[in-house]
């Protein structure tokens, strides 16, 4: 019995190297990381605001299409 205490006692020590390596290790991924320059995040920011300004448009286009076309055969909305 107290083998099995001592050896939950070794296995709880052993795990804080662990979660410590793994924290170091995120860091040093992180260190790693070849980040885009500001130039090029703000061209991609402005492109994905464009898109998402287009798609809305076509939305609501295709809302006041469907919308017309009903009320021209006769179904309320």
């Amino acid at each position: 019995m107290d083998e099995i205490k001592e050896e939950k006692i070794e296995d709880k020590k052993e795990s804080k190297p662990i979660k410590e390596s793994t924290l170091k290790n995120f860091a040093k991924e992180v260190k790693r990381i070849k980040w885009p320059k500001s130039a090029k995040a703000w061209k991609w920011f402005g492109i994905t605001i464009a898109f998402l300004v287009v798609m809305a448009i076509f939305c609501f286009l295709m809302t006041l299409l469907f919308s017309s076309v009903w009320n021209a055969i006769g179904i309320k909305s």
